[in-house]
């Protein structure tokens, strides 16, 4: 590869200008990416320290980038070994590279070659650092620089080595990891000295950092069990001693530098931990660690309380702090867990957790903490005050989504919920003697809103200590009603967190008054109503009857509420909500109500048509499918408002198309359940369907389901060209469907042919579409679903019993046969009684004298049957399963007894084989009428489910006496097929 060509076309690819040539250059570039020395060539390029910025920036850029493409020998186009050795020599020549930029593009390509090459192509690589580094003298700037570099490029190789989980990369990472500590611990001591007393050489700050950087990757990540290496303990040691010395010079000097350098220090501690619980503890250091950290939070609680920043340093270092406290905590006093998680260091574990139990957790720690944390880390900040008043929705929305590891308050939350668990026995009764103290007039409202978050987060440990019910009617809701805004919040935050099963429906019904009570405050206090609101009624436990009293005034302050609100967030938040309200309590809200609703939703529609507020509408979108679901046979008042909605949403031409049609689309199908007649039934609407059949696969069932309430309402939706188009597709996807698609395809297909209208252009397209064919190929073959080939061998049955003649006109001889044989076997497996008698009425169905009296009797069945023609092929294997298909209806004779319509119980029991959504309308059971959750999700049917018990009414397995059936059948084919059956079976035969 020559040298200045690749020079050159760098130096038109880099120009400031765009242009036909910086594009030819580009082109060129890529080209040459599979050619032989091209990327050698631009490492030439990029060490030229003489070159332009720009020129090598681009340079290193297309390496890297190569490096990451054609690196693997197994790639095509590979970089050659030969050219990979001499790429790896000349890795580290621009360790004096004065561009910090350069150097970190440097490092990440070093690393991405170490992560590739090392341990078996380069198993010297450790070595070579320590040798660079050796070769490093402190006294000398230009030094100085080539270790700052090397510090950078070896944090990113280790940071890329860690994160190995295949390989041995990681494991040898580990193996020569004590080579390599002992001369960083050098250097970084070295440096740490000097700026320390030569009045903060920010220069010699910024290699000392970096070097403890890489320190702390390697203490954490280089060593399986960094605790029994001695030089990590000495780290340990001289850490805690350089953290202890920078906190007190940070109150000196606030330098940037050395917020860097304790934050460094407390991610070190932090990480190891994490990583290896049981090794920090042991190091010699640990005690006095936590110690440091616990005095860090004591010393500057006051500080962090009057902070007027979220962002600032030392909230940062407090929340590690918690965390590091929460992970010591747990590791200690959750024994099992911590044995589970390091079977191999049981011994060091159980001495670890006993060194902290014996020599560090103690009550005074306990008692310090607690105190601590009530006194300053729970208590609302006037930062908080602040925002509560000025901005109380973004307020409310970050209260509610951020997480503990990255606020102060909710790390501190968090840690006392452990606390609470672990020393349960203790905080009881400390927690029951700050709540007594409440009515202390000296308090202010901050500290009893503090004191009353305890109480809130130790739900999970003093439950059996108090009687909740007693203390939130005589004394929580009395104050929330009588209290500050804050202590409002403060209770429903309780209610969250202590209603369980134990709250009894009077206790909830005082709750829901107080809910609708304070909804006259302000907006946090609102939102904190509706969040608590939403908590109970998405419960287990919850009764509708107890709320429907307060139903229609909650949903007049959601609207309300809804209006007044300017976030998109908290919009959202609450119509979730109101989604939530009007599901769970469907029968019982009052009609007017629910069209009250819908008539507002329009209104709210056309309020967000900003791109960013389309979140919005799918909540809209939602709302509406609950009150067409909630209204019933009484959605059509509301018909006008949604049929509109659905081209808009599920037309690919469309702006909301890609955002809104998932909801479009179950809008549409809780229409098509709850009308009572046709809607949405053009050529257009059906286009959207089958392009949603083609799109939308992932949510295939949903479509389905579409399709099956338009089946169940008219065959005749399917005996159009665009049903035939929909079989097709359905015909296509059916070997490789989930197992719920494959149900819905085959109810459909069921549906349709149990209609009683005239079907012969519906079985036209069933036929042409393919679809009986591939339901036929998939029951031949093998499937791991055994649920899967009795479902769909039932759509095959119907369509045997009604209309045998055109199934067996488009099978071949041999077909038949493998499909028989599995048939037989599945009829068999069947312990459903509706199934088995479908499998008997259709196989039965294929025995009719016209279809046997061409056969004959087989013996070399493949040869036989490719030598005959289709109809004497499909009567020869008809009359070879007569035996098979006479003892199977034998023996379900012998199990049931039915009436002398051909009914009995059995049939109307659901099993696993019914569409939970599609169920008959049957009497309730005694076991229902007595069961109080089954009473409660009870709603009445809807207008599909009335379709689908009106046809069912007309199945076959519910009105032929199977005895009557058989015994016709038999009398019938009896001179043909007599001498195949034998004495056991003629007798019971005769029986009938």
């Amino acid at each position: 590869m020559d040298y200045n060509s690749v020079l050159q076309t760098l130096v038109v690819a880099s120009s400031t200008v765009r242009g036909d040539q910086q594009q030819a250059a580009e082109e060129q570039l890529k080209k040459w990416e599979s050619e032989k020395g091209f990327y050698y060539t631009l490492q030439s390029i990029y060490i030229n320290q003489e070159l332009s910025l720009q020129i090598r920036w681009l340079a290193v850029i297309c390496l890297k980038n190569g490096v990451e493409k054609y690196w693997r020998s197994t790639r095509i186009n590979s970089i050659t070994k030969e050219e990979k050795v001499e790429i790896r020599k000349r890795l580290f020549d621009t360790l004096d590279e004065s561009n910090n930029q350069l150097c970190i593009q440097n490092a990440h390509l070093t690393s991405r070659i170490c992560r590739l090459d090392f341990p078996v192509e380069w198993p010297t690589l450790f070595e070579d650092l320590v040798t660079i580094m050796e070769s490093c003298d402190t006294s000398s700037s230009q030094s100085i620089v080539r270790l700052n570099n090397l510090m950078i490029i070896l944090n990113q190789i280790l940071k890329i080595l860690a994160s190995v989980r295949i390989g041995k990369a990681r494991v040898m990472m580990q193996a020569k990891a004590p080579i390599v500590l002992p001369h960083l611990m050098k250097f970084y001591t070295f440096f740490f000295n000097q700026w320390y007393g030569n009045n903060y050489d920010l220069s010699l700050m910024e290699v000392g950092y970096i070097t403890l950087k890489v320190i702390r990757r390697l203490v954490v990540d280089g060593y399986a069990h960094p605790n029994r290496d001695k030089y990590v303990q000495e780290f340990m040691e001289v850490s805690l001693q350089h953290f202890q010395k920078m906190l007190v010079a940070h109150k000196q000097n606030e330098l940037a530098l050395l917020e860097r350098y304790i934050k460094c220090y407390v991610k070190l501690f932090h990480n190891l931990v994490s990583a290896n619980t049981c090794a920090f503890v042991l190091m010699s250091s640990s005690k006095h660690i936590l110690l440091t950290l616990l005095s860090l939070l004591s010393q500057e609680a006051e500080p962090i309380y009057a902070l007027d920043n979220e962002t600032d340093f030392w909230e940062k270092i407090a929340t590690k702090s918690f965390i590091i406290m929460k992970i010591i905590t747990n590791y200690t006093f959750n024994e099992k867990t911590s044995l589970i998680k390091q079977r191999d260091d049981k011994t060091e574990i159980i001495q670890s957790i006993e060194y902290m139990k014996t020599n560090f957790f103690n009550t005074e720690l306990v008692e310090s903490l607690l105190e601590l944390i009530t006194g300053y880390y729970l208590r609302l900040r006037p930062i908080d005050l602040e925002s509560w008043n000025e901005d109380p929705e973004e307020w409310f929305n970050e209260e509610s989504n951020v997480n503990y590891e990255f606020q102060v308050r909710k790390a501190a939350e968090n840690y006392f919920q452990d606390l609470s668990i672990f020393f349960n026995q203790y905080i009881s009764k400390y927690i029951m003697d700050k709540v007594n103290n409440l009515n202390n007039p000296s308090l202010s409202v901050i500290e009893k809103d503090a004191t009353l978050a305890i109480f809130q987060l130790s739900s999970h440990s003093i439950k059996e200590e108090c009687n909740f019910n007693q203390l939130l009617t005589d004394y929580f809701i009395p104050q929330g009603l009588s209290g500050n805004d804050l202590i409002k919040r403060r209770i429903c935050l309780i209610i969250n967190e202590w209603v369980d099963e134990k709250t009894n429906s009077q206790v909830r019904i005082q709750i829901y008054e107080f809910l609708v009570e304070i909804f006259s405050a302000s907006t946090i206090v609102k939102l904190t109503s509706v969040q608590t609101l939403k908590n109970l009624i998405d419960d287990w436990e919850f009764r509708k009857r107890d709320l429907q009293p307060f139903t229609t005034t909650i949903i007049r302050n959601f609207l309300e509420l809804i209006n007044s609100l300017s976030t998109i967030e908290c919009k959202n938040f609450v119509l979730n909500a109101f989604s939530i309200v009007i599901e769970r309590n469907t029968p019982l809200l009052e009609e007017s109500i629910l069209v009250e609703i819908a008539r507002v939703v329009p209104v709210l529609w056309g309020n967000f048509n900003n791109s960013n507020e389309t979140i919005i509408k799918n909540s809209l979108l939602r709302i509406l499918k609950d009150l067409v679901i909630a209204l019933n046979k009484g959605s059509s008042l509301i018909h006008d408002m949604v049929l509109p909605l659905i081209p808009i949403c599920c037309n690919p031409n469309s702006e909301y198309y890609t955002l809104l049609c998932e909801d479009g689309l179950e809008l549409w199908s809780a229409l098509m359940k709850t009308t009572s007649q046709i809607v949405l039934a053009d050529d257009a609407m059906f286009d959207m369907l089958i392009n949603a059949l083609l799109v939308f696969t992932e949510i295939l069932p949903l479509v389905l389901t579409i399709i099956r309430s338009y089946t169940l309402i008219d065959v005749q939706i399917l005996e159009t060209p665009k049903g035939m188009k929909i079989l097709e597709i359905l015909a296509g996807y059916l070997k490789t469907m989930r197992d719920d698609a494959v149900s819905l395809t085959s109810s459909i297909v069921e549906v349709g042919i149990m209609q009683k209208s005239e079907k012969s252009a519906f079985y036209s397209n069933l036929f042409n579409s393919k679809l009986i064919h591939e339901i036929a190929e998939y029951l031949i073959g093998d499937t791991d679903s055994a649920y899967c080939e009795v479902k769909l061998s039932l759509p095959l049955l119907r369509l045997f019993l009604d209309n045998s003649q055109a199934f067996l006109a488009n099978i071949p001889g041999i077909k038949l046969y493998a499909l028989m044989n599995n048939l037989i076997k599945f009829g068999r497996n069947s312990y459903d009684p509706k199934i088995r008698k479908l499998y008997v009425l259709g196989l039965y169905s294929l025995l009719k004298p016209e279809y046997l009296q061409n056969g004959q009797t087989l013996s070399n069945i493949e040869y036989e049957l490719s030598q005959m023609d289709s109809i004497r092929a499909v009567s020869s294997v008809l009359l070879s399963f007569v035996k098979p298909v006479v003892d199977l209806g034998i023996t379900f004779i012998e199990e049931i007894r039915e009436d002398a319509s051909g009914d009995m119980k059995a049939y109307h029991k659901s099993s696993s084989y019914d569409d939970d959504e599609l169920k008959a309308i049957e009497p309730q059971s005694d076991v229902e009428e007595d069961n109080e959750y089954y009473l409660e999700t009870l709603v009445p049917p809807n207008a599909e489910r009335e379709r689908y018990t009106a046809l069912l009414k007309q199945d076959p397995v519910r009105n032929i006496p199977i005895r009557d059936f058989i015994r016709n059948i038999m009398g019938a084919i009896f001179p043909i097929i007599g001498n195949l059956l034998d004495s056991n079976d003629l007798e019971e035969l005769q029986r009938l």
